[in-house]
């Protein structure tokens, strides 16, 4: 059922240093869009200085992570915090996810042998995740507050809503808006984004909440393969023929009535009840993530039986699970939400580079699970790389090959990183009972005042 047909990843971290050495001229518009007098003479901090200082921060304070990147560089700090913070924003962010979306295309492009599909298919999910921006009054109506009648101020909150490869683990697109967005908005600029992107065939899974006429009608006309786990008053009149288990294929029709929230859109509501749409219907027990309770739901498909039978797509489904594990690495692991200011531009820069960095670190774990074998006969259990580790390892050594003068030199560190890499393991626990308690920071906000 899974596929992979080649042997190894042939992308290394070294590719993505050349890639980004070069974007800072290819993508020059990009980065200074709305301010043409940015980077145009030669100076301290260029583009490519402050995009690997975006990379190498840990969450310290912003003269701390300026220091050690310095260090790093084995350069003095000849910039003050308010100079060099200055012209990170000066850098456009939206430059960083056009950049991001690129690489990950060149990824799909140049490994697709490499990649493991469920037959013969990408699988990816859609979903958000609510975060706290550091609380300013222009934050806060940007993106908006999350009431709370129980604390002494209301956060402000912005939703994040990411594209995940679930099988393969990398965040394929990565979209920041107001709290409380439309997540079926977000979607649909996603699909969009990953119709653009990605040549091979795809399905993507959604979880209840974000079906809507509209999408599921975008979704069928772009020849886009999808699992949606239904709302159970959704398509009622269909669903509620099923037994569990049972799998059917209806010619779903909709009249003046079922399509009254499209009133105001007068071509689309016309074109729903113009058109037959062929979806499948399939009723399966579900077990929870989080319990040991089965429920009964229904999943909505345009893919055939001949393509997936009742089994497989709730293998396809039960694949969802991962991009709510991606968030939990991004949020508890790199600290997503621990931002290096409180200025708009500085938020979205750490937010793309965050998530591009977890890109990196996964697709240098499958290099190294290709070129050095975990020895498993040593072990009781099955043994795996410790993902929080891997990421400091990864972000440490990363910076410090960019660094390094000669190739001999980055090599030595991509060799030191892999090594260490292979050195700290954790038992693979499928079933863990107990939730690991993860520390919070309540403020946020932290000491990074400058910008």
């Amino acid at each position: 059922m899974y596929q992979k047909e080649g042997s190894k990843m042939t992308v290394q971290l070294t590719v993505f240093q050349e890639l980004i050495e070069e974007a800072q001229t290819i993508y020059l518009e990009d980065i200074r869009e709305g301010n043409p007098q940015a980077f145009t003479r030669k100076r301290k901090t260029t583009p490519l200085t402050l995009m690997l200082q975006m990379f190498a921060q840990k969450g310290n304070s912003q003269f701390c992570e300026l220091l050690n990147f310095y260090d790093n560089r084995r350069k003095p700090l000849d910039i003050s915090t308010v100079a060099f913070y200055k012209a990170r924003m000066n850098y456009n962010p939206k430059a960083i996810r056009l950049m991001m979306t690129d690489y990950m295309s060149m990824i799909y492009e140049e490994n697709d042998d490499q990649l493991v599909k469920l037959n013969g298919y990408i699988v990816t999910a859609i979903d958000g995740s609510d975060i706290i921006l550091p609380s300013t009054e222009e934050n806060a109506k940007k993106y908006g507050v999350a009431p709370n009648p129980k604390a002494a101020a209301n956060p402000v909150m912005a939703s994040v809503s990411l594209l995940y490869d679930c099988i393969n683990k990398l965040v394929i697109d990565t979209f920041v808006g107001p709290y409380k967005s439309s997540e079926r908005d977000s979607a649909s600029q996603h699909l969009h984004v990953l119709k653009e992107t990605l040549r091979q065939p795809t399905i993507t899974v959604f979880d209840r909440g974000y079906f809507s006429l509209r999408l599921v009608h975008q979704l069928i006309q772009d020849g886009q393969k999808f699992v949606m786990r239904m709302d159970h008053q959704k398509l009622k009149r269909y669903s509620s023929q099923l037994s569990v288990g049972q799998d059917k294929t209806f010619e779903v029709t909709f009249d003046r009535s079922q399509t009254d929230d499209y009133r105001n859109d007068r071509i689309f509501r016309a074109t729903l009840m113009s058109t037959v749409y062929p979806l499948r219907f399939i009723k399966i027990p579900l077990h929870k993530q989080d319990s040991e309770k089965i429920e009964d739901e229904v999943l909505l498909t345009n893919l055939t039986p001949a393509e997936f039978s009742s089994d497989d797509l709730n293998e396809v489904y039960r694949l969802r699970w991962g991009i709510e594990t991606a968030y939990n690495v991004l949020k508890n692991r790199m600290k997503l939400e621990e931002f290096s200011g409180i200025r708009e531009r500085l938020i979205l820069q750490d937010i793309y580079c965050s998530v591009w960095l977890y890109n990196l670190t996964m697709l240098h774990l499958i290099e190294v699970s290709e070129t050095r074998t975990i020895p498993q006969e040593r072990y009781k259990y099955e043994m795996k790389q410790n993902l929080s580790i891997a990421i400091g390892i990864v972000k440490t050594y990363f910076i410090r090959s960019f660094m390094s003068e000669t190739h001999e030199q980055r090599r030595e560190s991509f060799e030191q990183m892999s090594a260490l890499l292979t050195k700290h393991l954790v038992p693979v626990r499928p079933h863990r009972a107990a939730r690991r308690k993860t520390p919070v920071n309540k403020s946020r906000r932290s000491y990074r005042y400058t910008y």
